[in-house]
């Protein structure tokens, strides 16, 4: 068996990658309610420094119907003075979907997700934002 191996230019050239110019400075499997109770709250704050244009991906998924039981999520990114994004969704179905969200913020940004989950009756309820990603461009 023969094997060659070819390339062309020099290998600063050649292992250049062009990318997206998109890099991930943090990451999270998944932040969910998973409610044992009637009412559950969780919120979480990310201090991202040096990235003035930030943009946040994740999926949201849930199995709450507005009937039985109510879930929504809420997003923000700000700095000590100014907020530069607040959005919250609690449109039940338009949850079980992929978000991306940009901002332009400041040097040092706080992003903050909060989930919420409620229930009439003893039916499970739960929220999860999975794949979780802030990258700069």
């Amino acid at each position: 068996m023969l094997v060659l191996f070819f390339a062309c230019g020099s290998d600063t050239a050649t292992n250049q990658t062009p990318g997206t110019g998109e890099e991930v400075i943090f990451s999270m499997d998944s932040f969910a309610i998973n409610l044992e109770y009637t009412l559950t709250v969780k919120d979480t704050n990310i201090i991202i420094s040096n990235a003035p244009n930030v943009k946040i991906n994740f999926n949201c998924s849930t199995n709450a119907d507005s009937v039985n039981s109510f879930v929504h999520f809420r997003l923000s990114v700000a700095d000590s003075s100014s907020v530069f994004l607040d959005t919250i969704n609690n449109h039940i179905s338009k949850l079980n979907n992929t978000f991306v969200f940009q901002s332009i913020a400041s040097g040092l940004s706080i992003v903050r997700f909060y989930i919420q989950a409620s229930r009439v009756n003893n039916e499970p309820c739960f929220i999860t934002l999975t794949n979780i990603k802030i990258s700069t461009n």
